[in-house]
């Protein structure tokens, strides 16, 4: 009866080690295997990083889709009255990035060139005023993302870090320099001549609460009382 007894306990005891053996290894397999997912997601999610080129993301952007964009531009002349007005309103006409108190804009326009500068053209836009309200860039270097976020086609949300949505940026604004700030100044303009543009423009909702864009007096002050509309020109020829 004793070995019997002592041989039941022998083999409750090998069952017990076997079942704890057997969930040892099922566990083992399983936290293997989801550390090997894990490593194989970040592998494969830092191939993307590596593939993904922001010279050729831009050039896509810039040659099959912001030319759709660009039959949203604002009337500039409309825009710089609103601005200078009801600066409220010209808010909900831009795009903003999450929370920020700066907004981008799509405009389009014409006006006469006011004076040449080295870095633009200082024009006016509205009409029967002589002073100007903006300043088309012309320089060799544009900084700034008005390009990128005014044409509402590009959601940060889709980049694992800012960097890249940031180089996308830096990579539009050298093909408006290339395509066209390049080509426009091959054959200067002069003061005088008329202009027609297409472009975008960034502005912070504080831009106007004191200091209006235009050239006109404020309070009977003259330069120094005002300010001009800073575009990046996608789209520029002399009328």
């Amino acid at each position: 009866m004793g070995a019997t007894s002592s041989n039941g306990s022998a083999c409750g005891m090998k069952r017990k080690v076997l079942f704890y053996l057997v969930l040892f290894i099922a566990l083992a397999l399983l936290l293997g295997s989801s550390v090997e997912f894990r490593r194989l997601d970040q592998k494969r999610a830092e191939d993307r990083a590596r593939q993904f080129d922001p010279a050729d993301y831009a050039r896509d952007f810039w040659d099959n889709r912001l030319d759709a964009a660009l039959t949203r531009a604002l009337d500039a002349a409309e825009l710089i009255h609103l601005f200078n007005t009801d600066m409220n309103a010209a808010v909900r006409q831009g795009e903003t990035l999450g929370q920020s108190r700066v907004h981008a804009y799509l405009l389009a326009g014409e006006g006469k060139i006011v004076e040449l500068e080295k870095d633009g053209l200082l024009v006016s836009v509205l009409p029967g005023d002589p002073n100007p309200e903006v300043l088309i860039c012309t320089g060799s270097y544009i900084s700034g993302n008005a390009v990128r976020d005014a044409s509402g086609l590009i959601d940060v949300s889709a980049f694992s870090d800012t960097m890249k949505f940031n180089r996308i940026s830096s990579e539009i604004n050298r093909l408006a320099v290339q395509e066209v700030i390049v080509p426009f100044v091959a054959a200067p303009p002069s003061v005088g001549a008329t202009v027609r543009f297409v472009g975008a423009a960034e502005v912070a909702e504080e831009a106007t609460t004191s200091v209006p864009f235009g050239g006109r007096k404020v309070n009977g002050r003259q330069k120094g009382s005002w300010h001009l509309l800073r575009i990046v020109p996608v789209r520029l020829e002399l009328n």
